[in-house]
């Protein structure tokens, strides 16, 4: 579990890498199913492999996605 962070603008998303649990030699990434557009001011958050998305005060919505090691070179 993570903590929610607040999109700065506003951009298409269907990879997030460099999420925590990465290590020196590897990023943990979630890849989603589909695309999801996030809003400035959204908050997010990542929970066993999906993607929560808040839009003001509607609740989360969620989107899944599978977790994968990747090498940072």
């Amino acid at each position: 579990m993570t903590e929610p962070v607040t999109a700065g603008r506003a951009e298409l998303v269907d990879d997030l890498e460099g999420l925590p649990g990465s290590s020196d030699g590897c990023l943990l990434a979630l890849t989603l199913e589909a695309p999801v557009f996030l809003f400035a001011g959204d908050v997010w958050w990542v929970e066993d492999e999906v993607l929560y998305v808040q839009h003001g005060n509607v609740p989360a919505v969620a989107h899944r996605g599978r977790l994968e090691w990747r090498r940072k070179w």
